[in-house]
């Protein structure tokens, strides 16, 4: 069976924020983009995430509109590169209990995220391929 990538499966159009974007235009923003999560990134680098669990979480915590991502932001990033299998990714997924992860090139540039979604239609060639 062959094993399918990660750069694959991925979507190259990742919605980012910088570490100064406040808490209000977060949210906007993934309401706008109907998605569920948006990458902090600094000088192309990926630094944190933040998903829609964050934001309801900071609101309830008593941060203001004006808040900046790098308050709120999950700081402890996993990222997979381009090239690794999907198994490996679903693999970190798991361990992690997380169901985003951000795509880095060789130079850990941001240059895709790939979801749970995302690697059940590769699951699904990849059997498709066996028939």
């Amino acid at each position: 069976m062959s094993e399918e990538v990660v750069k694959e499966y991925m979507k190259s159009s990742v919605i980012t924020v910088n570490k100064d974007t406040i808490l209000y235009e977060v949210a906007k923003t993934m309401t706008e983009k109907n998605i569920g999560s948006v990458i902090v990134v600094e000088n192309g680098k990926p630094v944190g995430i933040i998903t829609e669990r964050d934001v309801v979480r900071a609101i309830g915590k008593g941060k203001k509109l004006d808040t900046k991502a790098e308050e709120f932001m999950t700081a402890s990033l996993i990222t997979i590169k381009e090239d690794s299998p999907i198994t490996g990714a679903l693999a970190l997924m798991r361990q992690f209990n997380i169901r985003h992860l951000p795509v880095v090139n060789d130079k850990g540039e941001l240059t895709g995220i790939i979801s749970i979604r995302d690697i059940a239609r590769a699951v699904d060639d990849m059997f498709e391929n066996l028939e």
